[in-house]
């Protein structure tokens, strides 16, 4: 019946690709990844780039880790793995390190438990060696361990942090003058806020349907929102299929407890 339908939740909907009139919010891993990849060279492409090993696989983070290593061969771009296990060392870190560039170290888990072996590593590197350019790069799920580590550690905020995101974070509510927005949003530790998250598709299609009519589909580029926590960039799957969300941005935690959100549009 010509009736759109977008699927705010589902990371998987095989109908995306048969249907011209659905609408799929959260991102395929498939899709998520090639758009990470694409800005992380471009981020860093002239980093040295360093994967930790805390010693437990996450079969979780296998297939991304996987690609990213492959993307930066294709792409010339030098990096190497080591295993930091056992008393806190800088030795390994440092061994791994160009210290003339900028340093980018990749968990190869998500896990806040490989957080907790791998930053001391870093940190006292960093406190031996302030000078050096260090920047710990992760994932989403990471933002649900900031205020755990912030709490109890200003050590871990001595290393920038750069997390992946496929949604956008705004400042929401009461906010504690030194722990990031992202920090302090609700009570939960859940991501994404099911209230702003309606909220901003609600208001991307219906300002979209107010402008652009029974033209939205092939005018979606110039809707533009300021949305509260969720971006949105559709892209068609296919010439019979409908649309996608490609949206991604990497989210900064800098020293000075500062969020900012790095956007690549």
């Amino acid at each position: 019946h010509d009736i759109r339908l977008v699927v705010p939740f589902a990371p998987k909907v095989d109908e995306v690709f048969n249907s011209p009139l659905l609408y799929q919010v959260n991102t395929p891993q498939s899709y998520l990844y090639s758009e990470v990849y694409e800005h992380f060279i471009r981020k860093f492409g002239k980093s040295n780039v360093v994967f930790l090993d805390d010693g437990t696989p996450d079969p979780d983070k296998a297939d991304f880790i996987k690609g990213m290593k492959s993307e930066l061969k294709d792409n010339g771009i030098r990096f190497s793995q080591i295993r930091l296990e056992g008393e806190v060392d800088g030795t390994k870190v440092i061994g791994a390190m160009d210290t003339l560039r900028q340093n980018v170290f990749i968990p190869i888990s998500a896990r806040s438990t490989a957080l907790t072996k791998l930053v001391p590593h870093l940190t006292l590197v960093r406190k031996e060696h302030p000078h050096f350019d260090m920047h710990l790069f992760g994932y989403p799920e990471w933002q649900t361990y900031t205020q755990d580590f912030l709490a109890t550690s200003t050590s871990w905020t001595r290393i920038s942090l750069v997390v992946l995101h496929q949604q956008p974070v705004s400042g929401c509510g009461q906010f504690h003058p030194h722990l990031p927005p992202l920090v302090q949003q609700g009570h939960g530790k859940h991501l994404p806020k099911y209230g702003m998250l309606g909220f901003d598709i609600g208001y991307f299609f219906l300002k979209g349907l107010s402008q652009q009519g029974n033209k939205l589909e092939e005018n979606l580029g110039r809707v533009k929102v300021v949305p509260i926590q969720t971006g949105f960039k559709f892209e068609r799957v296919n010439n019979w299929g409908g649309f996608i969300n490609r949206k991604i941005f990497f989210v900064h935690f800098s020293q000075d407890y500062e969020l900012i959100k790095l956007d690549f549009e």
